[in-house]
């Protein structure tokens, strides 16, 4: 028997919750808690999906991972 798909790929994304999500990680957590945050949200995230879904989730976090390094970080607090 075949389970349907547990994908929300179809829902409508809600970018200003994102955006003040993301924010909120930027201003409270440190660079290390940060990243140990995005790698228990990748696990997670990983438990939901199926193989071809892991496998473009890690294809647009490895494009992400590139496109970041290519921005140099901010300075002194300025924006």
């Amino acid at each position: 028997m075949t389970q349907p798909s547990r994908t929300t790929e179809t829902e409508n994304r809600d970018h200003e919750a994102i955006r003040a999500i993301m924010h909120e990680v930027t201003e409270r957590l440190t660079v290390p808690d940060r990243a140990t945050l995005a790698l228990g949200l990748i696990g997670h995230l990983a438990t939901l999906m199926n193989r071809s879904q892991m496998a473009r989730l890690l294809e647009q976090l490895q494009e992400e991972a590139r496109r970041v390094q290519d921005v140099p970080p901010r300075r002194g607090g300025a924006s």
